[in-house]
């Protein structure tokens, strides 16, 4: 289950540095031991006083293992508000700096034998 904690990070993560909302589906057990989860990208509710906000779980759903169709609601109208008054929008990104991490040559210490292209 160790494995199946990572991935649940990772997309939360993905959620959050891209404030947007996200899903995963996956089959059902034993092979793949379902969780089904969504997330919806707004990690601070809003502060009426205009502070920060309150950290809050993005998690919409996780299903179990079980076999199902399973609804989450993604409240369009919520995140697009989120991101009009989150610091981490357009304003901050510095594209010339992500170069390196979009260039096509591969070097040390990614460099892989038995790679697959």
């Amino acid at each position: 289950m160790a494995g199946r904690r990572n991935d649940m990070s990772q997309l939360r993560t993905r959620a959050f540095e891209n404030m947007l909302g996200i899903a995963m589906c996956n089959y059902r057990t034993p092979a793949h031991n379902g969780h089904l989860v969504a997330f919806d990208g707004i990690a601070f509710a809003p502060d009426p006083g205009g502070g920060d906000g309150t950290a809050r779980d993005m998690l919409l759903i996780e299903a179990g293992e079980q076999e199902g169709i399973f609804m989450a609601a993604f409240d369009l109208a919520a995140l697009r508000d989120y991101r009009e008054r989150e610091t981490w929008g357009n304003s901050y990104r510095k594209p010339h700096v992500y170069r390196a991490l979009t260039a096509a040559a591969v070097v040390y210490p990614f460099i892989r034998h038995d790679s697959r292209h």
